[in-house]
């Protein structure tokens, strides 16, 4: 009888060892930090955050701003440098390091299906290789701003702003096949007294890709407190001007599957006050749908699925003073077009630029009371959460809108 209960004991273990064998790939599904990995700022140093697993410091600095991941996770580019950066790649998993072109700005993408970068410089487009980083061709002239088309095989672009005969020329939005020739897909109003733009932000494709949602800028300093939000149908017949907001670009973004597109609208360069999310389901017969309770500024958000997103919110805040309420994460559902908690910071501390990653179901955020920054990430209730990144750099505040592009950069 000895003998026979160890041999059940040895069954059972077998057996639960199968078992776990068989729910590891559904288990590491569903942590939030198992594929997740981020390049960070630290002191002006380059690291890696992967996963669950310890920190890598990948690049001494300083001066290290911008990283962005290629699409396979394989490369990373970043700026490096004060008045003048170098933009450079840093291959991860062997440490090479090679330079791009000096004197870039903080305009350049890697290609959605290759480890192709595209960057701008003295308003000229160039393609480069990763691994061929010294042989830049260039693309196209007089280019105000760009993205990549959803097939990688070319760019939609905003021509430069020119001053002719003391007028401002129209901008004409270009289609720049990688192969073949440029050709004009529309060109913008005429300036008025409603509609004055001199430029664009970068382009975003709706899911479907009939639509393309993209900014109209004014001059710097009316560009400062409103753009207009516009979009225009792929193929360049139809174009509508939806809305003013601020020229940040993660304050609008399409819905992973269908054409809604969410915003946060108003206008002034303050991001605590006069700040509404919004939602448009194109084609739509009506006005932009509001989500922002009166008395709330909105900061930020996420989509988390179709019909909810993860929104940076606050009381809003119109004096002068710096003693400003900070965010915290709600969730708003658009169907009720309700809100419901989802994070609490400690007092002095907010929470800012959510970011939503659909194959890990994460939910990923900064932290911050204004002097130092972590990381934080959870399941898509936000809860429970734990700190992923300690001590990140900061991002440049301006007028209450932290850019954390510049010193985090998070792969899913």
């Amino acid at each position: 009888m000895f003998t026979r209960t160890w041999r059940q004991k040895g069954r059972l273990v077998a057996l639960v060892v199968l078992l776990l064998l068989s729910l590891q790939p559904a288990l590491a599904a569903a942590s939030p930090k198992n594929a997740l990995k981020a390049a960070f700022v630290r002191e002006g140093s380059l690291w890696l955050k992967s996963g669950g697993n310890g920190e890598r410091r990948l690049l001494q600095g300083p001066e290290i701003r911008y990283p962005k991941w290629s699409f396979d996770g394989e490369w990373i580019a970043y700026l490096q440098g004060g008045e003048k950066p170098e933009l450079r790649l840093l291959h991860v998993s062997t440490g090479q390091q090679r330079l791009v072109a000096a004197g870039a700005g903080e305009d350049f993408s890697w290609s959605p299906v290759r480890n192709e970068l595209a960057y701008r410089l003295d308003e000229k487009l160039y393609t480069v290789r990763a691994d061929k980083p010294d042989a830049p061709m260039e693309t196209a002239a007089g280019i105000g701003s760009f993205s990549w088309l959803p097939d990688g095989k070319g760019f939609i672009a905003s021509t430069a702003a020119r001053m002719v005969n003391e007028k401002w020329e129209r901008v004409r939005i270009l289609n720049i096949p990688l192969a073949g020739q440029v050709q004009t897909l529309y060109t913008l109003p005429e300036m008025s007294d409603q509609f004055f733009a001199v430029g664009t932000s970068g382009f975003k494709y709706s899911p479907s890709g009939k639509w393309i949602a993209f900014l109209a800028k004014p001059t710097a300093s009316l560009s400062a407190d409103g753009n207009y939000l516009c979009l225009l149908s792929a193929d360049g017949a139809s174009f509508y001007q939806i809305d003013e907001m601020l020229n940040h670009a993660d304050w609008f973004q399409w819905a992973d599957r269908s054409d809604t597109l969410a915003f946060i609208s108003g206008v002034g360069r303050e991001a605590y006050s006069n700040k509404v999310l919004r939602t448009l389901r194109i084609p739509s017969n009506g006005k932009p749908k509001t989500h922002t309770p009166k008395g709330y500024a909105d900061r930020g958000f996420a989509w988390e699925e179709d019909g909810r997103l993860a929104v940076s919110r606050a009381k809003e805040y119109s004096g002068e003073g710096t003693d400003r309420p900070l965010p915290r994460l709600v969730e708003v559902r658009l169907q009720s077009n309700k809100s419901v908690g989802m994070t609490e910071p400690p007092q002095g501390f907010g929470d800012f630029s959510p970011q939503f990653f659909p194959r890990e179901q994460s939910l990923v955020w900064v932290r911050t009371n204004g002097k130092q920054a972590d990381v934080l990430t959870a399941g898509k209730t936000g809860k429970p959460s734990s700190v992923w990144i300690k001590n990140l750099d900061l991002g440049t505040d301006y007028y209450g809108y932290w850019n954390w592009d510049e010193v985090l950069a998070v792969h899913g």
